[in-house]
C-alpha cells in the first residue's frame, strides 16, 4: 500500500468509528421500550441518566450497555481482525467513538456525555485503568448520590490513574482528551454542582416499571 491508500484506511476506519458511536442508544431503547422522546423530557440528554429518570431502569440499562458495547465491540473488531491498523490510527478511533456519540450525525449532532462510551474505551485499552475508575465513581456515588459528580470526578482523574498505573504516554494523552471533552460535557452540571442545584439520583427512579 501507498502513503495515500493508508491514509483513506484510517479515513475509513474515523468514519467508521464515527457512526458507531453516533448510533443513540438512548434515544432508542427509551423510545422503543416506554415510548418516551428523551430530547424533549428530563434534562433532554442522550445519556443513560435521562433515560433512567424519565423512562426507568430497564431501557436506562439497555442504554449504558448500548453506549458501552459500541466502544468496545469497536475497538476489539479493529484490534482483531484488522491487525495491520497502526496503534495510532486505533488511539485516535477510540477519541472518534466518543464523538461519535457525544455529537450525534444521527441525532442533529446532538448526544450524550460520553461516560458509559469513555468506560467502553478505557476497558479495552486499559482494563485496570478502568476498574480504578469505577471504583472512583462508585465511591463518589456511595458519598454523594449524585451522577454528574461522580461521572466529572471519574474524567478529572482519568489521565492521573492512567500515569499512577503507568500507561504508556500516547495512551496517557487520549486519556487526558476524553477527560477534557468529558469536563467540557459537564460544564452545565459544574455550575450546579457549585450552586448546590444539582438533583441527586432518586432511587425511587429504579421502581418504575
Amino acid at each position: 500500500m501507498n502513503t495515500f491508500s493508508y491514509i483513506l484506511r484510517d479515513l475509513a476506519v474515523f468514519a467508521v468509528a464515527y457512526l458507531v458511536g453516533s448510533v443513540p442508544f438512548s434515544y432508542i431503547f427509551a423510545k422503543m421500550i416506554k415510548g418516551v422522546d428523551i430530547t424533549k423530557v428530563g434534562s433532554r440528554n442522550m445519556g443513560a441518566t435521562n433515560v433512567l429518570r424519565t423512562a426507568g431502569p430497564l431501557p436506562a440499562a439497555f442504554a449504558f450497555a448500548g453506549d458501552f458495547l459500541k466502544a468496545v465491540l469497536l475497538l476489539l473488531v479493529l484490534i482483531r481482525f484488522f491487525p495491520a491498523i497502526s496503534r495510532e490510527t486505533l488511539l485516535v478511533a477510540a477519541v472518534v467513538v466518543v464523538l461519535g456519540h457525544d455529537f450525534s450525525v444521527l441525532a442533529g449532532f446532538k448526544g450524550g456525555k460520553g461516560v458509559a462510551t469513555t468506560f467502553g474505551v478505557v476497558f479495552v485499552l486499559s482494563w485496570p485503568v478502568a476498574l480504578v475508575e469505577s471504583g472512583i465513581w462508585l465511591v463518589v456515588m456511595v458519598l454523594r448520590n449524585t451522577v454528574s459528580l461522580a461521572s466529572v470526578a471519574v474524567f478529572a482523574t482519568l489521565p492521573v490513574a492512567a500515569l499512577l498505573l503507568r500507561q504508556p504516554p500516547k495512551l496517557v494523552l487520549i486519556y487526558t482528551l476524553l477527560a477534557v471533552l468529558g469536563i467540557v460535557r459537564h460544564v452545565a452540571n459544574i455550575r450546579r454542582l457549585r450552586a448546590g442545584e444539582e438533583p441527586k439520583l432518586e432511587w425511587s427512579y429504579f421502581r418504575r416499571r
